[in-house]
């Protein structure tokens, strides 16, 4: 069995940037999954009615397994990641970007709805806002849009004193109901709740689903990874230890008390059914409770959809990184230095969704469990996946395997049986997945620089970036200064490096050499990905990298008597860097490699080798090597 050694996570992470304990753990955490329980009871009871408590005991088996693959995700993973890269490592970079979007969707919701459900739980001391949920909860997350913006966030302290005073005020409430409770009311309660005599097989199978969300939150420990004390593996132990006991201790009873002894009169007003814990603090422990309640709920709810506002245009970067969205999303605001664009995506869909679903917490919810099992699914059985892999097939394994049958079971009911929700979700995943590939295979940027004011501004800045490494002096060359010593270097061969590869480079020396020549041209592509192109940084860690192939393949020729000249341009796609430059140096050949890597690779690679096969003139021929 791999293991994380404390040597090993040193050396990628910094350990000063590693201050949480597993208290600070815990307390991020609860701020995530401690939400749920304030509108989860009330979803449920209009679902499944009484039997609610039932079901949220069902998925607490399933929640408990899930939590101890948590913790070993966070060590395999110490770069975070989560679902992305549990899904890219078992299966393929293409699952892990489909669980990206999963979890896209999740973020998107749980901003949804953790606003609306806290606009609610205000309404119950104020009841003006009743009549103004949806205005309030969209410029709620305005707000909380211009706060990303800014900068400012909330710190692992602030979520330590928020899940503090949240768990203290639930626990007094459940102290609060139990202490008016006379022993014969026990059996009583337990008999509703646990009777399913009256129930279909179908409305079971939709509690089971709906009560997933009771532990909405728990994947956002795998997120936390980068920044926990080392050795990772204990904190992250022992603060999901402290998760599990606080949710053991609050969400199931505060969901059996809530809908179990809230008078009729209270469970029938829809609107009261959003705030079942408010209510219930209300008719037990007084106005101070229910005011105690409100407000760390409304604070702790707001708190969470900060932390999914953050959660998404981490996503987006990633994956704007990774080539898979557009570039723009990960420019910074000049003044604060924040990704604005990111952050005004990560609020306007949110913004859309509790516009479109009328802030209807049921199809909320049903939109959230979409996203949220999906991400569970993928993330559980590419665990079991990995243990297999690595022949760890015991006791714990087998354990696994369950916690991945339950969860499936759970997600598959949620596609078959809420399918307003699948259909509203998939459709988030399918536009996510079409601008994925598309910004890869750049279906969007060749039909924009069509167009002649952007092919106009393209040229322009590439002539600029071009003539930013000429003012530098670089023994790497422009395109243009390339281009200007073709009549005393002529070549007929072109090589695209975009990393060390040797056998490419002799393979294009012995084509030169036996057609009489005895240069070769080696170009480097910095592909700027994105509906517009800008600037290249010279000074980026990835140009630094690039231009060691370039200067190690031209010490390389020079020793076989070869003149090798490494050229550097940018462009908005690799194809149309290659063709410009192939047709600029008037070679009669381009000569690329092709390996056996992953089908990220293959995709850019394939990309790359259809367009080049479509677009270079009929005297230039392509030659692939490999």
């Amino acid at each position: 069995m791999s293991t994380a050694t404390p040597a090993t996570e040193t050396k990628a992470h910094d350990i000063s940037l590693r201050q949480l304990s597993p208290l600070l753990v815990w307390a991020v955490v609860f701020c995530d999954i401690g939400t749920s329980v304030y509108y989860v009871p009330g979803i449920l009871y209009k679902q499944v009615g009484d039997a609610a408590p039932l079901f949220v005991a069902v998925a607490l088996v399933g929640f408990v397994l899930l939590a101890q693959k948590y913790v070993e995700i966070c060590w395999r993973y110490p770069e975070g990641g989560g679902v992305v890269n549990v899904a890219s490592h078992a299966f393929t970079p293409r699952m892990g970007l489909v669980g990206g979007l999963l979890v896209s969707v999740s973020y998107f919701v749980t901003s949804a709805i953790s606003t609306v459900s806290g606009v609610v739980y205000i309404g119950s001391v104020l009841p003006w806002f009743d009549e103004h949920i949806a205005t309030v909860a969209c410029l709620a997350l305005v707000l909380l849009a211009a706060i990303n913006i800014v900068g400012i966030r909330e710190s692992a302290m602030l979520s330590l004193f928020m899940a503090g005073g949240a768990l203290i005020v639930n626990m007094v409430v459940i102290s609060a109901t139990m202490l008016s409770l006379e022993p014969s009311t026990w059996i009583e309660l337990f008999k509703r709740a646990f009777s399913t005599h009256d129930t279909s097989p179908r409305t079971l199978l939709i509690g089971y689903s709906s009560a997933w969300l009771a532990f909405s939150g728990l994947e956002s420990i795998s997120q936390l990874s980068p920044a926990m004390k080392l050795p990772i593996q204990a904190t992250a132990k022992r603060g999901m230890r402290l998760v599990v006991g606080t949710m053991l201790l609050t969400s199931p009873l505060l969901t059996l008390f809530s809908v179990e002894l809230l008078p009729e009169l209270i469970k029938s007003d829809e609107l009261k059914q959003e705030r079942f814990i408010s209510e219930l603090a209300g008719s037990y422990g007084g106005l101070m409770l229910r005011i105690s309640v409100v407000a760390t709920a409304s604070s702790l709810l707001l708190l969470a959809a900060n932390t999914a506002i953050i959660g998404s245009y981490h996503v987006f970067l990633a994956l704007a990184d990774a080539h898979f969205l557009p570039e723009p999303l990960m420019l910074r605001n000049r003044r604060f230095g924040t990704p604005h664009f990111a952050i005004l995506v990560a609020t306007v869909v949110p913004i859309l969704v509790i516009m479109i679903t009328g802030r209807d917490l049921v199809l909320l919810g049903d939109l959230y469990a979409f996203g949220l099992l999906g991400a569970f699914v993928l993330t559980s059985l590419g665990l079991d996946l990995t243990r297999w892999r690595e022949n760890e097939r015991g006791r714990k394994f087998w354990i696994g395997v369950w916690a991945t049958l339950m969860v499936t079971v759970a997600w598959f009911t949620c596609l078959m049986v809420k399918q307003d929700a699948s259909i509203f979700g998939g459709i988030l995943v399918a536009i996510g997945l079409v601008l994925a590939v598309g910004t890869q295979q750049k279906w969007f940027t060749d039909v924009l620089y069509n167009t002649p004011m952007l092919a106009r501004r393209a040229r322009e800045v590439i002539a600029e970036s071009e003539s930013e490494l000429e003012a530098r002096d670089r023994e790497v060359l422009s395109l243009a200064q390339a281009v200007a010593l073709t009549q005393l270097y002529p070549s007929h061969t072109l090589v695209g490096l975009r990393a060390t590869n040797d056998s490419l480079v002799q393979e294009a020396i012995l084509r030169e050499k036996g057609l009489g020549g005895n240069t070769i041209y080696a170009l480097y592509i910095e592909e700027r990905t994105g509906l517009f192109v800008r600037s290249s940084d010279l000074d980026s860690p990835e140009n630094k990298d690039a231009f060691k192939p370039l200067l190690d393949a031209a010490r390389k020729a020079e020793r076989q008597g070869v003149q090798l000249i490494p050229i550097w341009t940018v462009s908005y796609n690799a194809v149309e860097g290659v063709v410009r430059a192939a047709e600029a140096l008037g070679v009669d050949a381009v000569m690329i490699g092709v390996t056996q890597r992953s089908s990220v690779y293959h995709l850019l690679r394939g990309h790359v080798v259809n367009g080049l096969a479509k677009r270079l003139p009929a005297h230039i021929r392509l030659v692939l090597c490999g």
